[in-house]
């Protein structure tokens, strides 16, 4: 499958990743190697946070690469901000009940 970064802008500063736009089979690797950047921010240290707010879709790819992310963090948080499709999925999955250090927040 050919990449198609034009769907998803990611923006991270530090441990923040912002997301606008699709994350889909061929957006996922893109998350992927954001989110380990920013778990790898300060040293491994504190939460990484993932702003949902400007997302529009968020496929079984995507949610498997936020699952990724937790197991990574170990005791370490994920937060979710944002709401809307995202923070559906999480919930409807009850992903942080089976990830407790996975947070949805506002």
């Amino acid at each position: 499958m050919e990449p198609r970064p034009d769907l998803l802008e990611v923006r991270r500063h530090g441990a923040v990743v912002t997301l606008t736009g699709e994350v889909d089979l061929s957006t996922a690797d893109l998350l992927r190697s954001e989110l380990a950047l920013a778990c790898a921010f300060a040293d491994g240290g504190g939460d990484v946070v993932i702003d949902f707010t400007g997302l529009t879709f968020i496929g079984s790819s995507g949610v498997h690469v936020l699952i990724e992310t937790a197991a990574l963090l170990g005791q370490r948080r994920l937060v979710l901000l944002g709401g809307g499709w995202a923070a559906y999925v999480v919930n409807l999955l009850d992903l942080t009940v089976r990830y407790p250090n996975i947070i949805v927040g506002r």
